[in-house]
């Protein structure tokens, strides 16, 4: 097994910014230091290393195959040792932050009342939405990739890696068109005697409905499948298709889009819009100013 080689900080901060400038100048410039001490810190580096780790062509120094195999390794775990000396101070949200959060779309049009209030109140506090593809990306929030992921669930949780605050409960409504040939409450025979659009953020293979009419015995048709819970309704007007929709989101569109709104003919679950962040950021004092903030908020 090869040593592991001593080797100062300093140079592998040297090597992250040669890496990602090109350049013995900017590097000195991004490091604050004169061109002669970076020139003078890469060569230390390439004896330690036994490497020449960036070659000068058309005045531009470009990684070797060992700096690419090496920046893959180094350059996240130097990410991680930043934010782990950052987060080691106390937070105000008078700096700039930016919080990165994993969302589907209807999660991040719940969020809209108050990210208004942040940016009313705490200019300098940004949010990032993000889509991902899978509902609880936990090695993403593990190494802060992303802060927090704003989710829902239908049944209580226990998870030994993630913490939560559940914020919101809401239920499910039957959508159709004015003119749907049902005009009154839907039966749950005539439920089944339609065609239906399912929604699947993830890409799942069913929805919470479909979990339900199984335990039945039961199955519906599908006619559309999105991901997205704000565009499913409007596949709605002028067919004959029922939707499954959260009654939040349901009556704020209804009359805009001539949607008829019924009970659903059956006992589905209601949802539960919850906010997970990874146990080993618990103490963070970004994700615990945060949480705390949010939590009051929804509270008033």
């Amino acid at each position: 097994m090869r040593r592991f080689p001593n080797i100062d900080l300093n140079l592998l901060k040297l090597f992250a910014s040669l890496y990602h400038t090109g350049s013995v100048t900017l590097s000195a410039e991004e490091l604050n230091i004169s061109q002669s001490a970076c020139s003078h810190a890469l060569q230390r580096l390439r004896e330690r290393l036994g490497d020449e780790l960036f070659i000068r062509i058309e005045n531009r120094m470009l990684p070797t195959a060992y700096s690419e195999r090496l920046a893959e390794q180094v350059l996240p775990g130097l990410a991680l040792l930043r934010q782990g000396l950052a987060s080691s101070h106390a937070f105000t949200p008078d700096d700039a932050h930016v919080f990165r959060i994993a969302v589907t779309d209807y999660t991040s049009w719940c969020m809209r009342e108050f990210t208004t209030y942040l940016s009313e109140s705490f200019g300098n506090i940004h949010i990032e939405f993000i889509q991902l593809a899978e509902r609880l990306p936990e090695s993403a929030l593990k190494s802060a990739e992303i802060d927090l992921v704003c989710g829902f669930a239908h049944q209580q949780e226990d998870s030994e890696s993630l913490n939560r605050l559940v914020w919101l409960s809401d239920h499910y409504v039957s959508v159709r068109c004015q003119s749907h040939p049902v005009a009154e409450n839907l039966s749950l025979k005539q439920f089944l005697q339609y065609p239906h659009v399912l929604v699947t953020p993830w890409n799942e293979s069913r929805g919470i409905v479909d979990i339900t009419l199984s335990r039945q015995r039961k199955r519906r048709q599908i006619a559309i499948r999105t991901a997205s819970v704000l565009a499913a309704p409007y596949f709605v007007p002028h067919t004959p298709y029922l939707l499954a929709a959260p009654s939040r989101y349901a009556e704020t569109i209804a009359e805009s889009l001539s949607l008829r709104l019924s009970p659903m003919p059956l006992d589905v679950p209601d949802y539960q819009l919850t906010l997970y962040w990874h146990k080993t950021r618990h103490n963070d004092p970004k994700i615990e100013w945060f949480i705390r903030l949010f939590s009051e908020f929804h509270q008033c």
